[in-house]
């Protein structure tokens, strides 16, 4: 802690944000935290800091400055005044023989006391996409993620590690000499990059929303023409989103996606949810007849001062898919917690399994079992 806090006391000027910024990942932060009338702020493995004192102490005008700087256009600010929101990427490479530095940047106009002000968080991304084994991927989730067709959903709330597994997935796929997958991916904004991957015998195509193609399902439409193997889809939010990725599914494509649900059983009554009213039931029975895996991960403060991954999951076999579609909607919830129980893994499960593995202390195995009540 002291030592986080002397190097953003000894931090440039405002005017050197790209120094900032770089510096603020060398410290480990995964939140950067810009805003008016106010010292920088971060977060580093859960615990929050300050700049001391009056240190970088933003203005408007600095904040403003630094927005257009790295939403690379002076119309950021007016942006935000006209009562929208700002969800970009942003990247530092000052050498390209030397390390690139992504940013996911999302931008809002706020209040402080009685004026309004801007407010900026930047979430650092890692510059290659971080290997399945460094994630502690479980066995028996690894082999269930390992298919060829079918819908694979990575699950949770924000900050909970979701697009980092998902570009592991991705990762391994592309490193596979034996996969020979040709992927395309949409993303709003895009966090993640495959460049610096050695890619065998396997490609990827990536597409921003909205700045590349206007939304979700214009990009789906646009993917299943091209011919892949693999379409990845950066979340389902909306109901045009959602019937889009399940026809994706449906066509014979390994699609996969993210959905912000707590657990399996909220995910797939999140989905069923998502299918558009007037088509709700023949799309809720194509997507569990296609689906293949539904994992959902939290993250949890690890004994070496990070954050280490606890995740409940369930790989779908004929037997379950078979159960569901005999059964009501409305239990579907329900049969999944127990499916999870019986062929997949329980937070529970992973709580036990990180706690004996060292990865979590006994308080904070406790307290994670508590917040499962």
């Amino acid at each position: 802690m002291t030592d986080i806090i002397e190097r953003l006391r000894t931090l440039p000027p405002q005017t050197n944000l790209d120094t900032i910024l770089i510096s603020c990942v060398e410290m480990g932060a995964s939140r950067i935290h810009l805003q008016t009338d106010s010292s920088l702020k971060i977060r580093v493995h859960g615990r929050n800091y300050a700049a001391p004192g009056q240190r970088l102490r933003w203005t408007n005008t600095e904040v403003s400055q630094a927005l257009a700087k790295m939403y690379k256009s002076s119309t950021g600010p007016s942006r935000l005044s006209q009562a929208m929101a700002i969800d970009t990427s942003y990247v530092i490479w000052p050498d390209r023989a030397k390390r690139r530095y992504g940013f996911r940047l999302n931008a809002v106009a706020c209040t402080i006391g009685s004026n309004d002000g801007i407010g900026i968080i930047l979430r650092p991304l890692p510059e290659k996409p971080i290997p399945l084994e460094e994630q502690y991927v479980e066995p028996k989730l690894a082999e269930a993620l390992d298919g060829e067709s079918g819908g694979y959903l990575i699950c949770g709330v924000t900050g909970s590690g979701k697009t980092t597994l998902m570009g592991g997935v991705t990762r391994q796929r592309l490193e596979d000499p034996d996969c020979h997958c040709d992927i395309v991916e949409g993303a709003a904004p895009l966090e993640l990059f495959y460049d610096l991957i050695e890619q065998n015998n396997a490609s990827i195509q990536q597409t921003e929303i909205p700045r590349q193609l206007a939304n979700f399902p214009d990009f789906i439409r646009a993917a299943v023409r091209e011919e892949p193997t693999d379409i990845n889809i950066g979340e389902c939010r909306d109901t045009e989103t959602m019937a889009a990725t399940i026809q994706a599914i449906i066509s014979g494509h390994r699609t996969m996606t993210s959905v912000h649900t707590n657990d399996p059983a909220a995910t797939i009554r999140r989905v069923v949810s998502l299918c558009p009213a007037s088509d709700r039931d023949n799309l809720a029975i194509a997507f569990v007849d296609n689906l293949k895996l539904i994992v959902n991960q939290r993250l949890l403060r690890s004994t070496d001062g990070r954050r280490t991954a606890i995740r409940s999951f369930l790989p779908f076999n004929r037997k379950i898919r078979e159960a569901l579609l005999d059964a009501p909607q409305t239990r579907w919830p329900n049969m999944v917690r127990g499916f999870v129980e019986e062929y997949g893994q329980t937070f529970e499960q992973s709580i036990k399994d990180v706690h004996a593995q060292g990865r979590i202390s006994d308080k904070i195995a406790g307290r994670a079992m508590k917040e499962l009540d």
